[in-house]
């Protein structure tokens, strides 16, 4: 089809007809605008028409939709891997003592924080650089509705996070109520969404100019990452390392596999209503002998009898006519106030039951 278009171009022109009237031509017979543009300069001119920079297309909105969803994730993580670390620096005394499963959860919360932090804020700095460096190449750029759009959405929501977090400081201190660990809190928000809001504020309002020389992204970028790291690091500590927390997980599953090494006794020898406080525990059937008695007469689940992390059998034996123990070697104490009965040290520990007075 474009061969057509450029042999009747080559006949009008051998006929006298000059650009506007060729064009009106063609308009007529239902070409493009482009089509005819094109065509008439391919014959006029030696080299092609430039292609434009690619300001508001699929690539560039690819770009800045994958960069504020990295910054949002980011923002997100930090501010509730902040709050997290108030908790843990400054405790509500209205937590009761015997709070171990919170204290559980606010350490895999932080585990949770820290990964999102480390995925989504690498890609937001390279994002980042990425766009800035276009920009730079490219001034145009700078005024991409795109990017303007975003960055006024991020604007607005910064906005809505810091009215939020006044509002809520001034109700109180109204009410009487404020406390150091609810200021820390505000101060979070503050420093994060306000942070956001003064960068990308100050960069909408950058002409492109002013955007090739300026530092505000180099000295941003800075300051973001060693913060960053900072609360990456304090997290890691505060958390334990990936081999503590492994060897944490190790001991709980030692833990449970005595639990369950525990029950099939009791329902082998008492019977399975044991854990019913109505029922008084009588000893049906002798202890079995040995683990692999345990296993092999297992009546509800049959319970694991080896150390995950070695392989080696746990210790256990018969002591009376109702009493018999679980040894194993745990790499780390376990020191859970509300939940005691399973405690135990670092190294070789042996838990004692007695049939007739279960663990329930």
């Amino acid at each position: 089809m474009e061969q057509s278009l450029a042999a009747f171009i080559d006949h009008a022109r051998q006929k006298g007809m000059d650009h506007a009237t060729i064009r009106m031509l063609l308009l007529s017979a239902g070409w493009k605008e482009k089509e005819i543009a094109r065509a008439l300069t391919a014959q006029a001119l030696d080299v092609p028409i430039p292609t434009p920079p690619d300001v508001g297309g699929a690539r560039e909105a690819f770009l800045h939709l994958v960069a504020f969803a990295a910054l949002y994730t980011a923002v997100i993580a930090a501010v509730m891997l902040l709050f997290d670390y108030v908790n843990v620096l400054v405790p509500d005394p209205a937590v009761t003592q015997y709070a171990s499963v919170q204290a559980e959860w606010v350490r895999t919360a932080i585990r949770w924080e820290i990964s999102a932090l480390i995925v989504s804020f690498p890609l937001l700095i390279w994002l980042s650089w990425a766009i800035v460096r276009e920009m730079r190449a490219t001034p145009d750029k700078a005024r991409s509705p795109v990017r303007r759009w975003l960055t006024y959405l991020t604007l607005f929501l910064a906005a809505i996070a810091l009215t939020a977090d006044v509002i809520t400081l001034v109700s109180t201190l109204l009410e009487g109520e404020m406390s150091g660990r609810f200021a820390l809190k505000v101060l979070a928000v503050l420093v994060v969404a306000g942070g956001c809001f003064v960068y990308y504020f100050l960069s909408l309002r950058m002409t492109p100019e002013q955007n090739q020389a300026t530092r505000l992204h180099r000295y941003a970028g800075i300051t973001a990452s060693a913060a960053v790291l900072c609360a990456i690091v304090v997290g890691i500590v505060a958390t334990g390392s990936p081999a503590a927390a492994r060897l944490q997980k190790f001991d709980a599953r030692r833990v449970e596999d005595i639990r369950m090494i525990h029950a099939e006794v009791m329902n082998q020898t008492v019977g399975t209503d044991w854990r019913s406080p109505q029922v008084t525990p009588v000893m049906r059937t002798p202890l079995p002998a040995s683990l692999d008695a345990v296993a092999q007469h297992a009546v509800r689940q049959q319970p694991r009898t080896k150390d995950p992390a070695t392989g080696v059998a746990y210790g256990y034996e018969v002591t009376g006519a109702s009493t018999f123990r679980v040894c194993a070697t745990f790499d780390r104490a376990r020191d859970e106030p509300g939940d005691i009965t399973w405690n135990h040290p670092a190294g070789r520990h042996c838990f004692a039951f007695d049939a007739l007075t279960p663990v329930r």
